[in-house]
């Protein structure tokens, strides 16, 4: 089922509601299923061996827990989140609890600088021609996504594909740093002909 977000635009006075669909890759390619039968022709179902060698268990059968230094469970809701200098972090409300205000506006750049994580579909069902005219212009909106209440906070980007078709694309920045090849063209002369020097004198055998 689709989850509905409302954006604001001060600029323009203008409200909506939108629902998002997520876009995978079995949407846009398909997928294929690999099935096992036994020789009685029953569905073979997968399960993990657990490290004592022996005990078996199938899917929904692993849980995560949290523990302390002593060794007993702790309650996630109990724990607080801190950052690299012991400083609290503060805990993000979930984008889908509120309204997303759309106060930036960014470059094509910008938006290629980072790396994409999810992409969803978005339609108005009370004005489909809200986000097309929104976007038309080529605009791309930036702004702060969280999908549930916590700490992971997203960079998402509100844009429009050639064929007007908005697009919410949830990315992270990229640490990516281009290189090129060095160049060598600004050598002089004299030190290229000074490479010589050193090298060995067999006269003086």
């Amino acid at each position: 089922m689709a989850r509905k977000l409302t954006f604001t635009i001060p600029k323009k006075k203008a409200k909506f509601d939108v629902a998002i669909t997520k876009v995978d890759r079995s949407k846009l390619y398909g997928d294929t299923r690999v099935e096992a039968f036994d020789e009685n022709g029953e569905k073979c179902e997968l399960v993990s061996i657990a490290s004592d060698g022996q005990t078996l268990f199938g899917r929904g059968g692993i849980a995560f827990a949290t523990m302390n230094q002593d060794g007993n469970f702790v309650e996630k809701s109990t724990l607080t989140p801190i950052d690299d200098e012991g400083e609290v972090i503060e805990m993000s409300e979930s984008s889908f609890s509120g309204e997303i205000e759309l106060t930036e506006t960014t470059s094509v750049e910008d938006y290629l600088s980072h790396l994409v994580k999810s992409v969803y579909m978005l339609e108005n069902a009370e004005d489909p021609e809200a986000l097309r005219e929104l976007l038309t212009d080529g605009d791309i909106y930036k702004f702060n996504f969280s999908y549930r209440k916590g700490i992971i906070v997203d960079t998402a980007f509100l844009l429009a594909n050639e064929a007007g078709e908005p697009f919410m694309i949830l990315t992270s920045p990229s640490d990516i740093h281009f290189l090129s090849f060095n160049d060598n063209t600004g050598l002089d002369a004299e030190e290229e002909e000074g490479g010589d020097d050193d090298a060995f004198d067999f006269g003086a055998l």
